[in-house]
C-alpha cells in the first residue's frame, strides 16, 4: 500500500513562495531603479515583471513535481518513506521487517479535520522514522501494523 502527502503540505511552500515572489518582484524594481540609476519604461517593466513571474511558476512548478513524489509504501522488505525535494536531501529511509516494532500515527483537531497526521515507524532499538502530513496516515499506519503482525511476526 502506498500513501502519498496530505494537501497540508504544500500549503507551506506555496506561502512561503508567495512572500519570496512579492520580496524578489519589488526588490528587483529598487535596485534596478535606486542603485543602479536606471529608469524603465512601460514595456520594460512589464518585461522584466513577466520574466519574474515565468522564473517563479517553473520553480513553483518543480517543487509541487518534488512534493508529489514524496510517498510512503510497504513492499516484502520493509516500511520505507522515500522524500526529498532537492537533490542533496532526496533519498529512501525506512525500516526492514525484521526490525520493524510498530506504525504509530500523532492524533490532532487538525489533523483528523484535514486527514493529514504524522506518522512515526519505530523499531525494535527505539529509532524511528518520522513522515509528517502524511494522507489518510491513520489509516495506513494500521494497516501496516496489521500486515507486519499477520504476516511477518
Amino acid at each position: 500500500m502506498t500513501a502519498r502527502l496530505s494537501w497540508v503540505a504544500y500549503i507551506q511552500y506555496f506561502v512561503i513562495g508567495i512572500l519570496l515572489y512579492l520580496f524578489v518582484v519589488s526588490s528587483t524594481f529598487a535596485v534596478i531603479s535606486g542603485i543602479l540609476g536606471l529608469t524603465l519604461g512601460k514595456s520594460a517593466a512589464q518585461t522584466v515583471l513577466y520574466g519574474l513571474t515565468l522564473l517563479y511558476l517553473v520553480g513553483f512548478g518543480w517543487i509541487l513535481f518534488r512534493l508529489s513524489c514524496c510517498r510512503a509504501y510497504m513492499d516484502e522488505t520493509g516500511v520505507w518513506y522515500y522524500s526529498g525535494l532537492f537533490p542533496w536531501s532526496e533519498g529512501i529511509r525506512g525500516i526492514r521487517w525484521e526490525n520493524f516494532d510498530q506504525a504509530q500515527y500523532r492524533q490532532s483537531i487538525f489533523g483528523w479535520a484535514s486527514h493529514s497526521y504524522t506518522i512515526y515507524l519505530l523499531d525494535r532499538y527505539g529509532r524511528s522514522v518520522t513522515v509528517k502530513n502524511l494522507h489518510n496516515g491513520r489509516d495506513w499506519s494500521a494497516f501496516v501494523n496489521d500486515y507486519a503482525f499477520d504476516n511477518i511476526k
